[in-house]
């Protein structure tokens, strides 16, 4: 029921991307380039030990200094080149054998620098990197089109943690008033506080105004095999799905 954006902003998440896809599928899509280069770090780290692996983490560090079209083209380029030069080497296969099974298999010789170019390849050839260059034209701020996720990490995400871990003495209900009037002040438009009172019991019922998930945590599924969350007492029957652990202290 939320009108679809012009253009959103995601981390990666496959589960937002799917969804987007399948509720808004006239919106453009954004990947958030901070994270498109922790994705290459991860694989090569901040201090490649290969020519090929400090090519690309250079590569994936120039996508934050990008703010025209002809710097996009140029890093296409680039990347376009790297896959040119080390497309052989990173082909490159070595048998090795399972520990787990002790079969031999191949498997890519440089696998992380591979899966490092992959990510940014998959993005570049989607039109994932690049959307705030080239926005719609019925966007009112073309310029204000952001090209990573950071200002709803810092000025949001990162707020809301600083303040449940300053009061972290408040639990439950307490600190979800305490979350929800917080936002109620960064809302642009919001509703009349005395109305969100009511709702809530004038802050004594906070869940009031939230659906309620009709569940029981604590009772057991025989037929999925579900445990009880906590008991009262050990099961001393045969149990075929439970063995003994065995260890060292």
């Amino acid at each position: 029921r939320i009108p679809a954006p012009r253009i959103v902003v995601i981390d990666g998440g496959q589960g937002a991307a799917t969804a987007i896809k399948n509720c808004w599928p006239e919106t453009k899509v954004q990947r958030c380039l901070v994270h498109a280069q922790r994705v290459v770090r991860r694989y090569t780290t901040s201090r490649p030990r290969t020519d090929a692996g400090r090519t690309i983490y250079q590569l994936a560090l120039k996508l934050t200094r990008i703010t025209n079209l002809d710097d996009a083209a140029a890093w296409g380029s680039q990347l376009h080149e790297f896959s040119t030069i080390y497309r052989a080497w990173m082909d490159e296969r070595t048998v090795l054998k399972d520990p787990k099974t002790g079969k031999w298999k191949d498997a890519w010789t440089h696998a992380k620098v591979r899966s490092a170019y992959n990510s940014l390849n998959h993005l570049w050839r989607n039109d994932l990197l690049f959307t705030y260059l080239t926005p719609p034209k019925d966007v009112l701020n073309p310029e204000g089109i952001k090209s990573t996720t950071n200002s709803l990490e810092g000025g949001i995400n990162a707020q809301l943690k600083l303040l449940a871990r300053t009061h972290r003495g408040r639990k439950g209900e307490h600190q979800r008033r305490m979350l929800d009037w917080w936002l109620y002040l960064k809302t642009e438009l919001p509703d009349d506080p005395v109305h969100i009172a009511r709702q809530s019991n004038w802050g004594q019922d906070q869940l009031a105004k939230v659906t309620p998930l009709t569940h029981n945590e604590n009772q057991a599924d025989h037929e999925t095999g579900r445990p009880a969350l906590y008991d009262n007492g050990i099961d001393t029957e045969y149990t075929h799905s439970i063995g003994i652990q065995k260890g060292q202290i």
